[in-house]
């Protein structure tokens, strides 16, 4: 199988409200540069999907639904990343990731 993947960054803010006691810090909001990868299947080999217009269709989404910079709320790094699949799918994305700069993140999959 052959992918293109599309990889940019937003900003934004999210809080986790049932947070640990050890990271209680994490239930209030939080600022994050995400950084987001997404693949989506292709068959041709030259330019089938181009990155620059699906980083920037992905980005513009991502801005018009939750505002700039945006505000995901009680949103964790799998659920901003299902999102995304769920927009994308229709143009053939398969697997999204979101991460908190580069400590970690999530993938989901189709």
């Amino acid at each position: 199988m052959s992918y293109v993947i599309a990889q940019f960054e937003v900003d934004g803010f999210h809080h986790y409200p049932d947070a640990p006691s050890r990271v209680t810090f994490l239930s209030y909001d939080h600022r994050h540069s995400f950084k987001i990868k997404c693949g989506y299947k292709v068959t041709d080999l030259n330019r089938e999907k181009e990155i620059f217009m699906l980083r920037d269709e992905l980005s513009e989404y991502l801005y018009e639904t939750f505002g700039s910079p945006c505000l995901f709320g009680d949103m964790s790094c799998e659920m901003i990343a299902k999102e995304l699949l769920e927009y994308g799918a229709i143009d053939g994305m398969v697997w999204c990731e979101v991460w908190e700069e580069e400590t970690g993140g999530a993938r989901i999959e189709l």
